[in-house]
């Protein structure tokens, strides 16, 4: 045992009990140890300085700080003296200096929001009751693995001023604003120059240039750092402090506009108000608080019956993917929202190359969404609205990797329901990736019409027992497959009509478009293959997506040499075993 321990134990008595020496700083010691009355672990951080001058500092601080009271200050319970050592006990803390934290690699980008968060309160708190802290350095401010961050000593605050010794005052210059290291006493935008120089330290690794001029945008260092953080430490690292931010809750104020006010583990709540199709400012900015620490907004990228789609970036995992957000309208019902949970667990579980994954699944104030990968490609409806019908040959190909995806959502009990161009991605290769597993399932009270949509508002691509509410199985989504084929061929679904009534009345008589008439270059093999497939009675198609692809494996490979049976021979018996197809 050391002798300065010995003397500390001696001064504290029977109260405290030390445990172990936490870390050792140039001009203090810091134990851990435990309160024997109250059974609680306490931290005594000694002061090592033996000058009466170095005492009164760390006396004038632990004042400073027992006047505090927030959850991002250190609290002190007590302060004690003897034989020539003073000490302070304060609550003890789970978690790692920040600089310590950082020099193993930048801290989480939700880690930094919830620090900013902490800090920019810690400083109005503080400043409300006249205390300027003058200087936040990393090594003073403790981070929890949630990333909740504490500030342990404010040795360099207005309150101790009189004592701070000159060789001190050079120390901590990039996290120093520009009055302050000139000798001044320092005002609130003072320090919310500081913290805006802890923070960009925490999101890039690096210290802030003491010039203006050197400053490098956080983003160039970082680029999956939200663009917020730019204009926000930026402007809270100008030079002149009325360019910044004048009070730590005004840079707040800003933060939460743009990131939101609530932490990653906040859970769905109940809607605050619902929000019109049309109110396209006041929705994006209710889903950016929403979203809080977890997605940066980045833009939109469609939207349909069921609500929109965006593209985010996961601040966890620091990558870019898409988050399909339903309308608030359809989340008003505990049982809708707990429907939506259980099939999009379902939905997750579905893994295949041409199914878009499912990440992640969340909400807050009234909004619900879920994430998923992210297509940097248009959708089927796109497709054909910028080019026209398709060839054939693309067409087989998109038939083919959409009835292989379907046929394993079969095998393990799921049924699309809502087939429709916009729900067939296309990806810069040219793969198929299919969309919104489940989503017609979980909503499917959500409207009439069984909850099938499109584009146009009218469920051209549903099958007639859908429209109609009856009883639903794989052969559904295969005739919507049809139907998406006949839509990318003759560039419009195979059948039209002014209303449902009118589409279910071409449905019920299989009014279907001749193909072969349309485009010559189909030949009759594909024509009757899906022509059986979008029969209106379910009983006349293919019963399941493997047999729709042998059928089509069957007219579109190369015809055999002379004397062998021809391919389109064997599709026609094959065909004639399952029933006519007209």
């Amino acid at each position: 045992m050391t002798v300065l321990l010995e003397r500390l134990s001696a001064g504290l008595g029977e109260r405290y009990q030390i445990d172990w020496e936490v870390s050792t700083a140039p001009n203090s010691v810091l134990y851990s140890a435990t309160d024997t009355q109250l059974r609680r672990r306490v931290g005594i951080r000694v002061n090592t300085r033996d000058s009466e001058e170095g005492r009164q500092w760390f006396r004038r601080e632990a004042e400073a700080l027992a006047q505090l009271d927030h959850p991002a200050i250190r609290h002190i319970y007590d302060v004690g003296a003897a034989d020539g050592l003073i000490w302070r006990i304060g609550n003890w803390m789970e978690g790692e200096a920040l600089d310590e934290a950082v020099n193993r690699r930048p801290r989480p980008i939700p880690h930094v929001h919830i620090l900013a968060r902490a800090l920019l309160g810690a400083l109005e708190h503080s400043h409300n009751r006249g205390i300027i802290f003058r200087r936040l350095l990393p090594s003073s401010i403790i981070v929890a693995p949630s990333g909740r961050g504490v500030v342990t000593d404010i040795r360099h605050s207005s309150f101790v001023l009189p004592f701070i010794p000159e060789d001190d005052r050079a120390l901590g210059l990039a996290f120093t604003s520009p009055e302050v290291r000139r000798g001044e006493t320092g005002d609130p935008a003072s320090d919310v120059y500081s913290a805006a120089a802890v923070l960009y330290f925490a999101l890039t690794g690096k210290e802030p240039a003491l010039e203006q001029a050197d400053l490098i945008p956080p983003t160039t260092l970082r680029h999956t750092i939200p663009q917020v953080f730019d204009r926000l430490l930026l402007r809270a690292l100008a030079p002149d402090p009325m360019a910044r931010y004048i009070t730590a809750w005004e840079m707040f104020e800003d933060f939460t506009s743009e990131a939101g006010d609530t932490a990653s583990q906040a859970t769905f709540i109940a809607p605050v108000r619902l929000l019109g199709d049309e109110d396209v400012e006041s929705w994006e900015k209710l889903l950016r608080r929403a979203l809080g620490d977890d997605y940066e907004l980045l833009g939109e990228i469609g939207r349909g019956g069921y609500g929109r789609v965006y593209k985010v970036r996961d601040l966890h995992l620091e990558r870019i993917v898409a988050l399909k957000v339903l309308a608030p309208t359809l989340t008003q019902h505990p049982e809708a929202v707990e429907r939506f949970r259980r099939e999009a667990q379902l939905a997750a579980r579905l893994r295949h190359p041409h199914v878009i994954d499912i990440y992640d699944i969340g909400g807050r104030y009234g909004m619900l969404w879920y994430t998923m990968e992210l297509v940097e490609g248009p959708n089927l409806a796109q497709l054909v609205e910028a080019e026209g019908p398709l060839p054939v040959d693309r067409v087989l190909k998109i038939l083919r990797e959409a009835l292989s995806a379907l046929a394993e959502a079969h095998r393990l009990g799921m049924v699309h329901r809502d087939i429709k161009p916009e729900n067939v991605l296309i990806d810069p290769n040219g793969t198929v990736q299919i969309t919104d597993f489940g989503l017609a399932l979980a909503l499917r009270r959500a409207g009439a019409w069984g909850g099938a949509t499109s584009r146009s508002g009218t469920p051209q691509f549903a099958s007639p027992e859908q429209l109609l509410g009856e009883r639903v199985d794989q052969r559904t989504d295969l005739y919507s497959l049809s139907a998406l084929a006949y839509y990318a061929l003759l560039g419009r679904p195979p059948f039209m009509g002014r209303s449902v009534r009118e589409i279910l009345a071409r449905q019920a008589l299989d009014d279907k478009p001749d193909l072969r008439k349309e485009r010559p270059d189909i030949d009759e093999g594909l024509s009757e293959v899906l022509g059986r497939a979008i029969r209106s009675d379910p009983d006349m198609r293919f019963g399941t997506a493997e047999e729709f692809q042998q059928a089509l494996t069957a007219v579109t490979r190369p015809i055999p040499p002379v004397g062998e049976s021809s391919w389109t021979d064997l599709a026609s018996r094959f065909l004639r075993r399952r029933g006519p197809s007209n």
